[in-house]
């Protein structure tokens, strides 16, 4: 097992190039991941169609300094992402055009993947799931770096290495997946599958600035001044997470690798290189709203669990004031929970899953995270 992770100072995306290339060669260097002529698929983080300065996306520069690595290896460099919504040659334009990614392979030979088609991969090794689609341009690719942006989640908690790869899903499977596993625990289990199907070789996050609070669209910025690296992302998502001060109890991509043998069991068994972890703790940093999990508090029959979990649970609103009817909360929620008939959208709280999906893909950040007066009480006399 692999627990590498190396760690280096990035202020800003000026030093980007040199921060990359210093956090790949603690590593062993370019050269140890890619042999001349190999077809590389560069995968971003492009969640949705968020300007640079937002902190949502991987950066430009960072992937332009990538990709300038990678083609000194003598690699093919393609870039591919499946972004949040339909998986076709228009969103896909639209997701390069806005995100700067047309800018970052300017001057390189690297193309922007418009194919569009799949395949379902048998995955028996899968705890949670056994068959997977991933979009062509991932299997046919000999090496496969992942570009993360460090950011919360608020669903998942965090969103980082392993999360970045649901990228790798087809749109329109994605919704089915939240649906078919709309508990948490499962959905990250699957996550974990999913990382183990697709095997990135190396991953290099970008934490220049990523994102706190209601994330990975709605937070805010933070600047955190860091490139980290490993060629095991549950390692790279364990170390993130001590950064932004969370245990991998609370993480449950991380919980459910260390369970599995995967990484190590805590922050003491990664082996870091470059920068010092505890230094660059942040304990201020802003967590979801919804991340809180107040089930811990207390002690209850199984029985009780799920009712309990529900009625507490954090749920999404609409913040009418902000909302601009376009409807794309209502395309992207996976159970069809919100009725856009009356022309704004509407949601249907005994159907809603809780994967935050809406609040996620909202153009506007007009989707927020509402507390049950119940679990802001306990939050405030209990924790």
């Amino acid at each position: 097992m692999n627990n590498k992770v190396s760690i280096v100072k990035c202020g800003t995306y000026s030093e980007v190039e040199k921060a990359v290339r210093e956090a790949v060669s603690l590593l062993g260097g370019i050269e140890k991941f890619i042999k001349k002529g190999s077809k590389v698929v560069i995968k971003p983080n492009l969640v949705s169609k968020k300007k640079s300065e937002d902190a949502v996306t991987t950066n430009p520069d960072f992937l332009h300094a990538v990709i300038v690595m990678a083609e000194e290896a003598g690699a093919q460099v393609t870039i591919a992402e499946s972004p949040g919504g339909p998986y076709n040659t228009a969103a896909l334009k639209g997701i390069y055009s806005v995100c700067g990614i047309d800018e970052a392979i300017k001057g390189t030979n690297a193309k922007l993947n418009f194919d569009t088609g799949f395949t379902e991969v048998h995955f028996p090794e899968g705890k949670t799931v056994k068959n997977i689609p991933i979009i062509n341009p991932i299997l046919e690719a000999d090496v496969i770096i992942s570009l993360p942006k460090l950011k919360t989640h608020a669903m998942t908690s965090y969103t980082g290495a392993v999360k970045n790869l649901f990228g790798t899903i087809p749109g329109t499977y994605k919704a089915e997946l939240h649906f078919r596993l709309n508990e948490r625990k499962s959905f990250c289990s699957m996550l974990v599958d999913l990382h183990e199907c697709v095997k990135p070789t190396l991953s290099i996050m970008d934490a220049v600035w990523g994102m706190e609070g209601n994330g990975p669209t709605a937070g805010q910025s933070r600047h955190i001044g860091l490139v980290m690296a490993s060629e095991n992302a549950h390692a790279l998502d364990m170390a993130a997470c001590h950064i932004i001060d969370y245990s991998p109890e609370e993480v449950d991509t991380v919980r459910e690798a260390a369970q599995r043998g995967l990484t190590a069991k805590d922050i003491h068994g990664l082996e870091i290189l470059g920068e010092k972890i505890e230094p660059l703790v942040i304990r201020d940093f802003i967590k979801p709203e919804s991340h809180f999990n107040l089930l811990k508090l207390i002690s209850l029959p199984a029985s009780l669990n799920a009712r309990l979990t529900n009625a507490l649970a954090s749920r999404p609103k609409i913040n009418y004031d902000i909302c601009v009817a376009c409807g794309e909360c209502s395309r992207c929620c996976p159970p069809k929970a919100i009725d856009m008939s009356g022309g704004k959208p509407v949601i249907n709280e005994k159907k809603c899953i809780k994967c935050f999906c809406c609040q996620e893909l909202c153009p506007k950040k007009a989707v927020s995270i509402k507390r049950p007066f119940l679990n802001r009480f306990m939050l405030k006399f209990l924790k």
